[in-house]
C-alpha cells in the first residue's frame, strides 16, 4: 500500500509555525549559507563572470568554457541518487561538512588549473566529486524535518542563500578578478567557504527535531523510492524540473555576456546581474509563504511564466536598461522558485520517508539541466553570433516546465504504511 503525506499544509502564521521557526532557526540559518556556496550556489552564479576573462587569457571560447559547467553538472547528475540514500541512511551532518572541505578543495584546483583546458574541465568534476554534499538535498533534509506548518517559508528561507549569493558574488568576484584576475577569484570562494561557512555549519545544523510532535513529520512516513518512480507525478516533476533549469541555467550563465554584447560595460553588466539576486531574494520569501498557503500547482503555473515574459522582454529590450532591468527581475524571482518548490512538492506529494533518495533523482533532472543549458546556450552565440535561438529555446521550456508543473494534481491524502524502504 502506497505512503502519504499530509494533504493540506497549514498557514505560516499559526503558533505552531512560529515555535517551528523557534526551535529551527539555527539550522535555517547554516543551511542557507550551505546551499549558498554549495554546487548549485556560488559556483552557478560566479560562472558567468569568468567566461570574458578566461576567454580574453587563454583564447577558450564561450562554448568551451561553458563545458565547465557540463562537467560539473554530470558530477552532480552520476553522484546525486547516491548521495540521497546516503543522507537518508547517515545523516547530515558529516556529509555536510567533510563535502564543505571538499568544495574549498575544488575551487583550489580551478585556481591550479588555468592555462591547460583539459585540467580545467578536471577541476570542475573535482569540484563536483569532492562537494557532492552541498547541493540542496543535503540542505532541505533536515528542514523538511524540522517544519510543517511553515514548511514551505523554511525551505524558501533556507534556498535564500542562493539569492544572497546571487546579489553579492558578481560585484565582489568582478573586483576581485579585475584586481587578481581568475585565479584570484577561485581563491575567494575556496577562502569563503573554510572561514564562513563551514564554522557556522559545525555549529548550528541540526539533523532533526528533539522532541517529537504531530505537526512534525516522520522520517519513515511516505513513499519509497520505488513506489514514487511508479507514479506520475513523479515523472511529471523529473521532466518539468530537466526543461526549467535547461532554460534557467542558459539564461543566468550567458547573462553577463548577454549584456555586455549590447552595450553595457563589463562593470554595469556586473551589477545588472547582481541585481538577479534581490529578486532571487524576494522570490525565495515569497513563494515560500505562498506555498503554506496555495496549492503548489498554482505557484508553479505562476511562477513560471515569469522567466518566459522575461526572455522575451530580453530579445525586445535592446538598449532599453529599464527593460533590460524589469527582465532580470522577473527572470531572477522565478530562480527564486526552482530548488525550493521541488523540495516542497517532493516532500508533499512523496513524503520523508525516502525524501533524500527521491529528491537525488529530481536533482539528477535538474544537474542534467544545468549540464545542457549553459553550452547549447554557448554554442548557439558561437554558431549565430547572437543568443536569439537561447532565448526562443528557454521560452518554450519554460512553457513547458509550467504546464508539467502545474498540473500534478492535489496533494495525497495521510496514508501510513509500514512496508521496508
Amino acid at each position: 500500500m502506497d505512503q502519504r503525506v499530509a494533504a493540506k499544509p497549514q498557514a505560516t502564521a499559526t503558533p505552531s509555525a512560529l515555535s517551528e521557526f523557534r526551535r529551527g532557526w539555527s539550522s535555517v540559518l547554516a543551511a542557507a549559507l550551505g546551499v549558498g556556496v554549495g554546487t548549485t550556489g556560488l559556483p552557478f552564479y560566479s560562472f558567468g563572470l569568468f567566461i570574458a576573462p578566461l576567454s580574453a587569457a587563454y583564447g577558450w571560447s564561450r562554448g568551451q568554457i561553458g563545458l565547465g559547467m557540463t562537467c560539473l553538472s554530470l558530477g552532480a547528475i552520476l553522484l546525486s541518487p547516491f548521495l540521497g540514500t546516503a543522507i537518508d541512511r547517515l545523516g547530515v551532518r558529516r556529509i555536510a561538512l567533510v563535502s564543505l572541505a571538499g568544495l574549498a578543495v575544488g575551487f583550489a584546483l580551478l585556481a591550479a588549473a588555468l592555462g591547460s583546458l583539459p585540467a580545467f574541465y578536471a577541476a570542475w568534476i573535482a569540484v563536483a566529486f569532492l562537494g557532492v554534499g552541498t547541493t540542496p538535498i543535503t540542505w532541505t533534509r533536515p528542514i523538511a524535518l524540522l517544519f510543517d506548518r511553515g514548511r514551505g517559508l523554511a525551505l524558501g528561507l533556507t534556498l535564500l542563500g542562493t539569492g544572497l549569493v546571487a546579489l553579492t558574488a558578481p560585484p565582489l568576484l568582478a573586483a576581485i578578478i579585475a584586481t587578481w584576475g581568475p585565479r584570484g577569484g577561485y581563491l575567494a570562494m575556496a577562502g569563503v567557504v573554510v572561514l564562513v561557512v563551514m564554522p557556522v555549519v559545525a555549529a548550528g545544523l541540526r539533523e532533526g527535531p528533539s522532541g517529537r510532535s504531530d505537526a512534525v513529520p516522520h522520517p519513515r512516513s511516505g513513499l519509497t523510492r520505488q513506489q514514487a518512480l511508479r507514479s506520475r507525478q513523479f515523472w511529471q516533476i523529473a521532466i518539468g524540473v530537466f526543461l526549467l533549469i535547461v532554460a534557467q541555467s542558459g539564461a543566468t550563465v550567458h547573462l553577463v555576456p548577454f549584456l555586455a554584447d549590447h552595450g553595457l560595460t563589463p562593470g554595469l553588466a556586473a551589477k545588472m546581474a547582481g541585481s538577479l539576486g534581490i529578486s532571487v531574494i524576494v522570490g525565495r520569501v515569497v513563494i515560500g509563504l505562498l506555498l503554506d498557503l496555495l496549492p503548489g500547482t498554482l505557484v508553479a503555473r505562476c511562477v513560471l511564466l515569469m522567466p518566459a515574459a522575461a526572455l522575451a522582454l530580453l530579445f525586445l529590450a535592446g538598449p532599453s536598461l529599464p527593460m533590460t532591468a524589469l527582465a532580470i527581475l522577473l527572470l531572477g524571482f522565478a530562480a527564486g522558485a526552482e530548488t525550493d518548490l521541488v523540495a516542497y512538492l517532493t516532500s508533499r506529494y512523496f513524503g520523508m520517508r525516502a525524501y533524500g533518495a527521491i529528491y537525488g533523482l529530481l536533482m539528477s533532472c535538474f544537474s542534467l539541466g544545468a549540464a545542457l543549458g549553459a553550452p547549447l546556450a554557448g554554442w548557439s552565440f558561437d554558431l549565430t553570433k547572437s543568443y536569439d535561438g537561447a532565448i526562443f529555446g528557454g521560452i518554450a521550456c519554460f512553457v513547458a516546465a509550467a504546464v508539467l508543473l502545474g498540473t500534478l494534481g492535489s496533494y495525497p491524502t495521510d496514508r501510513v504504511d509500514e512496508e521496508p524502504a
